[in-house]
């Protein structure tokens, strides 16, 4: 008999998804971890029942979580990832040879261990590239012990629960202003439309530490609700200051999926009524 799975992320609001197998299921330390397989969306990451990715539309978050800012800032060499264990952002960095290093921390082993069991259409053997260092820590501690630069930051972490509930805090972001480099760039994944108000509170905690930020956005139909939103800031660039010309001959040196020159300038309109929220 087929399962069919509900997520609760939200008291009010769920969705059902028909789980034709269950894969890997264990709990840790920090949390519970689920991999399943549905005919549309593929192999599903689920971590403390609520889905992190899964096969059918990874690439849209992963690409525009890391390709916004890597082609924001002018010559980015170092990044950090804190999460990411499924190694979607790193699928995506690895594909610039002017990137010199990678550190990816990651408090959970177990999942990077069953993602590369069972998520390879995600992550494409991207652990094994020589330019990466995973570091097994909390991204709170590591931060806060970081003497290093890095020119970008990279938060592919979870909803503000359980491990992730801390990577939402002023402490937080005032940490990793600290260990960016003169033009560095942090972003982190907000939430979607139903989650706005917990966004606009996370955005207006990072103002009081950055010269620039703001939000952009993508859709992505695994996270129910309506468009993402990531959070971004920097206290030299202003991501919404876009060179066209510039940032097209970028571009067109390479092939995404789903991230093009219009998505790119386009992510940074929002709807009025966020504006007005932010404002």
């Amino acid at each position: 008999m087929k399962k069919i799975w509900l997520e609760k992320l939200h008291s009010n609001i769920g969705q059902f998804i028909k789980i034709n197998k269950i894969i890997y299921k264990k709990k840790t330390k920090y949390q519970k971890i689920c991999i399943v397989n549905n005919k549309k969306l593929g192999n599903i990451l689920i971590l403390d029942n609520i889905i992190q990715t899964t096969e059918f539309d990874e690439f849209i978050y992963h690409e525009m979580i890391c390709l916004i800012p890597i082609f924001s800032h002018p010559k980015p060499q170092k990044i950090l990832i804190i999460g990411g264990g499924d190694g979607g952002c790193l699928k995506q960095i690895i594909k610039f040879k002017q990137i010199k290093s990678i550190t990816l921390v990651e408090i959970d082993k177990k999942i990077i261990s069953c993602s590369k069991k069972y998520l390879f259409k995600i992550h494409k053997n991207s652990f094994n590239d020589i330019r990466i260092k995973i570091i097994h820590d909390d991204g709170i501690k590591f931060l806060k012990q970081n003497n290093k630069k890095f020119d970008l930051i990279i938060i592919d972490g979870t909803d503000p629960i359980g491990p992730g509930k801390k990577l939402f805090t002023k402490k937080f972001y005032y940490n990793c202003q600290k260990s960016l480099s003169k033009n560095g760039i942090i972003v982190t994944q907000s939430g979607t439309i139903l989650q706005i108000k917990q966004t606009i509170k996370n955005l207006k905690k990072i103002k009081k530490i950055f010269k620039h930020t703001g939000l952009y956005q993508s859709s992505i139909p695994t996270y129910y609700g309506g468009n993402m939103f990531f959070m971004w800031a920097s206290q030299k660039i202003n991501l919404k200051k876009i060179n066209k010309n510039e940032l097209s001959n970028k571009i067109n040196l390479y092939k995404f999926k789903y991230y093009n020159l219009i998505i790119h300038i386009n992510s940074f309109a929002l709807p009025q009524f966020i504006i007005k929220k932010i404002n």
